[in-house]
């Protein structure tokens, strides 16, 4: 089990954000919802957010009464999914089930791609899971550990050719920082979705990627895959061996991944405390939250706080391209 800071939330915390809820406005019409919601992942299947979504969407169904439908339209870093969503009916049945890559990263990073505005087109019901990532080189590479990693990428002639979902994905902001921390070059590989990126990885078609560790811990096993460091501020407990961010004073940005259901804005506020409402309730274990916990944390975060979390993200992305 992963645990980067307690993995259920406290009940303190969960009340109070229940509180919040209750005191905000009046609940959706007795009625609502009356037909199945549609939420979009904009990934190919097969990846983290598919991985994270599919239990959530399940509870969510349960505890709202009606089926919800999983699209995944992916493409373009996230961008093709999530405009569609933001440029949706804002009545509370088409939402998207995003990372931070989609709606943070790739809009950064793609602006003349981006067209919607995260932070004016979409509003948060919720965050419900974070997770440090962990990088991983196929066995090809010969290494054993981060410093042989590092090593073997200042001897490569050519860069070391990595996989990421796109300019803004974690992975690509991660490897980045390593780039620049030790002077080194890597050639970046561009898939679309976490799919795609552990074939290519498992195949030795490039040589390092980065996934949450419940992703590629089978592989981790068989040694197909090699562990290198993880990025967040502290080990991971069950490879107390594998460096972190942390130990390479890696710390002043956050290198998280993060996932949440969002809504186009503009959706009733009685909808949208229904939605939360919901949402509150599907997060907690033994469904949702047994999947959260095992690659990071199930947290539930909403209103401001989940703002003022993709804000940073932005002010963290462009604070890493100021520095060229």
């Amino acid at each position: 089990m992963v645990r980067l800071v307690p993995p259920v939330m406290g009940r303190r915390v969960f009340s109070a954000a229940l509180a919040g809820l209750a005191a905000g406005p009046a609940r959706a019409e007795e009625g609502w919802p009356q037909r199945p919601l549609r939420v979009v992942i904009p990934w190919p299947p097969g990846g983290q957010v598919d991985r994270y979504g599919r239990p959530l969407v399940d509870a969510m169904s349960r505890v709202l009464g009606q089926p919800v439908v999983i699209e995944n339209k992916g493409g373009a870093g996230g961008l093709i999914g999530a405009e569609q969503v933001s440029r949706a009916r804002p009545d509370g049945y088409t939402l998207l089930l995003a990372n931070n890559t989609a709606v943070v990263g790739s809009v950064a990073n793609n602006p003349a791609n981006a067209r919607f505005d995260t932070l004016k087109d979409l509003v948060p019901i919720g965050i419900v899971q974070e997770s440090a990532g962990l990088f991983v080189a196929h066995r090809s590479l010969g290494v054993k550990d981060f410093q042989g990693f590092i090593e073997a990428a200042r001897q490569s002639p050519q860069p070391l050719p990595f996989a990421s979902s796109g300019a803004g994905a974690a992975a690509s902001m991660a490897a980045e920082a390593i780039r620049r921390q030790y002077g080194l070059q890597f050639l970046e590989v561009v898939y679309q979705g976490g799919g795609p990126r552990m074939a290519a990885v498992l195949s030795g078609e490039v040589k390092f990627t980065m996934f949450d560790i419940n992703l590629v811990r089978e592989h981790l096993q068989t040694g197909a895959l090699t562990p290198l460091i993880g990025t967040g501020p502290t080990r991971f407990e069950e490879l107390p061996n594998v460096l972190s961010f942390g130990d390479i004073s890696l710390t002043e940005f956050d290198f998280r991944n993060w996932q949440g259901l969002f809504a186009p804005a503009g959706v009733a506020p009685s909808v949208l405390t229904r939605l939360r409402e919901a949402l509150a309730e599907a997060v907690q274990p033994p469904d949702f939250g047994r999947v959260a916990q095992d690659g990071g944390n199930a947290i539930f975060q909403i209103g401001e706080e989940a703002e003022a979390r993709i804000v940073q993200g932005f002010r963290d992305i462009r604070a890493l391209q100021s520095r060229g």
